[in-house]
């Protein structure tokens, strides 16, 4: 059993500890686990119940989190939010919340995390890792106290594998460390895009107002496959630069380009048969080489590399981007590693 002062367990909004983790902190907390949250009813999806711990040595409290509403689930989907995985979302992010928000409360420093909603509420444990993960992180950034955090599998149905578990913990990694750069970049970034706006038209920027870790290197011609790259960029937080068609002219255009590279961790190489044949895209590359920016390529279809270039990044490991989840994923891990050395 864990050691931390918090167990959070998940439960319907009857709080009837049936089953799964809830039923084995019953078994061995007692029925007064039980009594003393169903007191505090009634609740609803995305709640969290506090509670005694019961006859539990080594907590203070039980979180009860409810994620299953035999009764209403209709009417939340109805009256709150549009499917399934939006209620999902809500249940996990709410439910992360509201449990930092009574850490703080009761003046607790630890806490035990469940997969929350992994047994009878049928969340994907995908889902789950992912929303949870960046939940917790922003939770952690906005506090200046110290808090630990376990995060702990009970899979009472085993139906997971070992492969499940790393999967599960890799995706923790890398959710938690974008969240981390996204909520240390919010004020930075707002600020940018701020100028940007307001910038005349033909404006060039200077070195000093760039604020970015990625620099994307691109053909124009493939613009509707960017703009995905650049939607998954921004809803993690990732400042990143792009030359935009039209923006930028004339002999200072140069220097723009080779101070934004300068600045970047990462250079995003999308790779096509556009960019292959672009002499701005080579020229791009060869000074990101140069200065040992990290360069992640984006395959986005089956053209080979320039030969100007292959020697280059010959031996870098590709990404297949097809905006499959399994390729953004890629692309986050590859990103979250390089913007953290």
């Amino acid at each position: 059993m864990s050691q931390s002062e918090v167990i959070v367990s998940s439960d319907d909004t009857a709080i009837s500890m049936g089953g799964g983790l809830s039923g084995y902190i019953l078994k061995n907390g007692g029925v007064a686990i039980r009594e003393d949250a169903q007191r505090k009813l009634p609740a609803q999806l995305g709640d969290v119940i506090l509670s005694t711990a019961g006859h539990l040595t080594n907590q203070k409290f039980i979180f009860h989190s409810i994620t299953l509403d035999y009764e209403h689930k209709e009417d939340f989907y109805t009256g709150k939010l549009v499917n399934a995985d939006d209620v999902n979302k809500y249940i996990l992010r709410h439910t992360v919340d509201k449990c930092f928000k009574l850490l703080q409360a009761l003046d607790l420093q630890s806490i035990a995390f469940p997969c929350i909603g992994a047994g009878l509420a049928n969340i994907p444990i995908q889902q789950i890792a992912a929303v949870m993960a960046e939940a917790i992180a922003q939770n952690l950034c906005r506090t200046q106290k110290s808090y630990q955090v376990e995060f702990y599998l009970y899979d009472h149905k085993h139906l997971l594998k070992e492969l499940d578990y790393i999967d599960i913990f890799e995706n923790f990694a890398v959710r938690s460390a974008l969240a981390q750069l996204k909520q240390s970049n919010t004020e930075q970034l707002a600020e940018e895009v701020s100028e940007i706006s307001s910038m005349p038209s033909g404006a060039l920027p200077k070195r000093d107002e760039m604020n970015h870790q990625v620099f994307i290197s691109y053909s124009r011609r493939d613009m509707e496959k960017v703009e995905g790259i650049k939607n998954i960029l921004e809803e993690n937080g990732i400042p990143y630069w792009i030359d935009k068609e039209g923006i930028f002219s004339g002999e200072n255009y140069k220097e723009v380009i080779v101070d934004a590279i300068d600045i970047a961790k990462v250079v995003i190489f999308v790779s096509s048969a556009n960019s292959n044949a672009s002499i701005n895209v080579i020229r791009e590359l060869g000074y990101a080489v140069k200065q040992r920016k990290i360069i992640v390529p984006l395959i986005i279809d089956d053209a080979s590399y320039a030969k100007s270039i292959r020697l280059d990044i010959a031996d870098i490991d590709q990404i297949e981007f097809n905006n499959s989840e399994l390729a953004k994923k890629k692309l986050l891990t590859s990103l979250a590693y390089a913007m953290s050395r």
